[in-house]
């Protein structure tokens, strides 16, 4: 993994942990959820699709 993009989830980690609402904490750690599992899609997209290519 490339060190910046470590760095920076990683103090993004650290200022969600310095949230004291639990309800807005829940909120944004859902919505990293939902754009996690977008990306992981979209990963699979592009990796079937490099699939499909190489067997053409």
């Amino acid at each position: 993994m490339e060190n910046n993009f470590k760095i920076r989830i990683d103090e993004i980690v650290e200022d969600l942990g310095k949230i004291q609402d639990l309800n807005i904490k829940i909120d944004i750690l859902n919505y990293m959820e939902q754009q996690a599992a977008f990306l992981l899609w979209q990963l699979d997209e592009e990796k079937r699709i490099d699939e499909n290519m190489r067997n053409v």
